[in-house]
């Protein structure tokens, strides 16, 4: 078990009266706003399921297929995406997928991307590490830190050990990108979803066509995630 969460963060600019118009125009199709799901079917790794958190003006829209694109390609443009999010200063996209192994985010300054970083294990068409751009100031101590090998290291896993100070904080390294987004959320946003004490306002919603009974269990278009899985946002 762990975290599985993935989306942009960014910070809302001006009020928005009608969200499902808005999320319409974040996806470009349509977006009808549901209640708060109960099936073990919502899942944000389904390409229809979204979820929305505010913490005042600071806003995660969760959705894997709104992230993983612009964490995994660097060249993917985000013209249309920023203009429909009010063109923020800042936006971050972000995955944190422990049970999979990857880890990473991209981050755009006026639209532009301005760093990358991405981790990952068990992807046969990727590397392990792919970086961009020049680490901000909540990466560098990361970068900088000592580590040792963990003795209980067995076959062929990283034992490499990152660690701050007097070993005060350690992080495996395998999850190193998965602290730094943590740490990278807290600095440029004031909050990470899953580590925190504060209660956000949720908002759930489905792409695509209505369905035509309420409630009915979103299937995802693009990879199906299995009935017994736990619901993501248990996890939270």
């Amino acid at each position: 078990m762990g975290i599985a969460q993935a989306g942009i963060a960014f910070r809302i600019s001006t009020s928005v009266d009608d969200l499902e118009g808005f999320m319409g125009s974040v996806f470009d199709e349509r977006a009808t706003e549901i209640p708060l799901p109960v099936s073990v079917r919502f899942d944000i790794r389904n390409h229809s399921d979204v979820m929305v958190q505010t913490f005042g003006e600071v806003c995660f829209i969760s959705n894997d297929d709104l992230a993983w694109p612009l964490i995994r390609n660097s060249e993917r443009d985000i013209g249309r995406l920023h203009a429909a999010l009010g063109s923020p200063d800042l936006m971050m996209a972000f995955c944190h997928y422990d049970s999979g192994g990857s880890h990473g985010y991209a981050i755009f300054e006026d639209g532009r991307r301005t760093r990358t970083r991405l981790q990952t294990s068990g992807q046969p068409d990727m590397p392990a590490l792919v970086e961009s751009g020049t680490p901000l100031a909540f990466e560098q101590r990361w970068l900088g830190a000592r580590h040792y090998v963990d003795a209980a290291t067995t076959g062929g896993d990283d034992g490499r050990m990152v660690f701050l100070g007097e070993r005060e904080v350690v992080v495996p390294a395998r999850d190193l990108t998965g602290r730094m987004l943590q740490d990278g959320l807290d600095a440029l946003f004031g909050v990470c979803p899953w580590e925190t004490l504060l209660t956000p306002t949720y908002r759930f919603f489905r792409l695509g066509p209505e369905r035509e009974r309420a409630g009915e269990p979103a299937i995802s278009r693009a990879r199906a995630i299995p009935a017994i899985k736990r619901p993501w946002w248990q996890f939270l």
